[in-house]
């Protein structure tokens, strides 16, 4: 009796675990082969070599730059991807989806992209707007 208990409960035990790993397993490569992280889609050309990131900051956008100035005072330099800069009406800096505003100049922001080694990051998706 003591037997079959034990093998009635490391058996569970062993297929879920070999079903969690599964899980893992078709997820991670769901992730890979579809080119999202986390559900997340990059947006910059396999052969730029950039690595996905998210940061934080505040954004700062003119009329000849777009940057993200982070806690840490790092001034990270924006380029275009899946979302663009403009100057909005008032001269005011906006990041923007196609027609949609999704973040303005002056807004602390979380920014999803690929970072190079040029040291800047090509937006692809404005993640959270803190504060507002």
């Amino acid at each position: 009796m003591v037997v079959r208990m034990a093998r009635h409960v490391h058996g569970p035990r062993v297929a879920v675990s070999a079903l969690a790993l599964l899980a893992m397993l078709v997820a991670s490569a769901c992730s890979v082969t579809g080119g999202t992280l986390g559900g997340r889609d990059t947006c910059w050309p396999q052969s730029e070599h950039r690595m996905a990131s998210i940061w934080r900051g505040v954004l700062r956008i003119d009329a000849s730059q777009a940057e993200l100035d982070t806690p840490e005072g790092d001034v990270i330099p924006l380029i275009a991807g899946a979302v663009q800069t403009r100057i909005g009406e008032g001269g005011v800096g906006q990041l923007v989806r196609g027609s949609d505003v999704v973040a303005t100049a002056g807004q602390d922001v979380t920014l999803f992209g690929g970072a190079g080694s040029d040291g800047a990051l090509v937006v692809c998706a404005v993640e959270e707007i803190h504060g507002s």
